[in-house]
């Protein structure tokens, strides 16, 4: 196994310097729980779907940096499920999957190995109660193609869930770009983004993938532990 982790991926995952703080991508929380000498290369684009992450080159950029026994994370959803915008919707259970399978087997060609990863949940209460996103028929999507080709697939629609609902509607916002005015100096006026992190939420997300791997054992070479 090597010492480099590849995350394929959409805003929730993408790299954010100090220009759009407090946004944070869950990966750059993660590198708290990697050994020191394990790299991340972080590929993820903001409002990519698995389509247009392919038909925009940004699938090939990555592929063309992949080596030898990299892991490889893959999370998309969010995006594939904006039926509005034809150069992103996805069918779950047909393109979505279709997608998905032409990405793992690319990375695999490479010699990497590939995790799926299901989309993180956004932040949707009706009074005390957590619902359902509006890709919440991607994860099951994928979780099914992942048994289907045989690779490994974290659940993180379902720990990120889990983590919600107990924490509930009020102390969950510090997860999310969520929050009131003259908190931030980028947002004077506030924001309410229930989709995308703040560092509290990065740390939350990569913390619940680290544990889920550990208890997987899956690539635990990779982690402190």
């Amino acid at each position: 196994m090597g010492s480099r982790i590849i995350t394929l991926g959409d805003s929730t995952m993408q790299f954010n310097n100090y220009l759009k703080f407090p946004q944070t991508g869950w990966p750059q929380a993660l590198v708290r729980f990697l050994k020191p000498d394990v790299e991340i290369l972080n590929f993820a684009v903001n409002g990519k779907s698995t389509k247009n992450f392919i038909s925009l080159g940004l699938f090939d950029n990555a592929l063309n940096n992949m080596k030898k026994d990299d892991l490889v994370l893959i999370e998309f959803g969010h995006n594939d499920a904006k039926k509005e915008d034809p150069t992103r919707f996805t069918e779950p259970f047909k393109d979505y999957q279709e997608n998905l399978k032409f990405m793992v087997e690319a990375c695999r060609s490479k010699g990497a190995h590939v995790i799926l990863l299901t989309s993180i949940t956004e932040r949707k209460f009706s009074g005390e109660k957590l619902i359902d996103c509006r890709h919440s028929k991607y994860p099951e999507a994928m979780m099914v193609l992942a048994e289907q080709i045989n690779v490994p697939c974290i659940d993180m629609y379902k720990l990120t869930r889990e983590v919600l609902s107990k924490e509930g509607p009020d102390a969950s916002k510090r997860f999310y770009m969520n929050f009131g005015k003259d908190l931030y100096i980028s947002y004077p006026d506030g924001l309410e983004d229930d989709t995308h992190l703040r560092y509290d939420g990065a740390y939350m997300v990569a913390r619940c993938f680290y544990e889920e791997m550990l208890r997987k054992k899956l690539y635990v070479d990779l982690f402190l532990q």
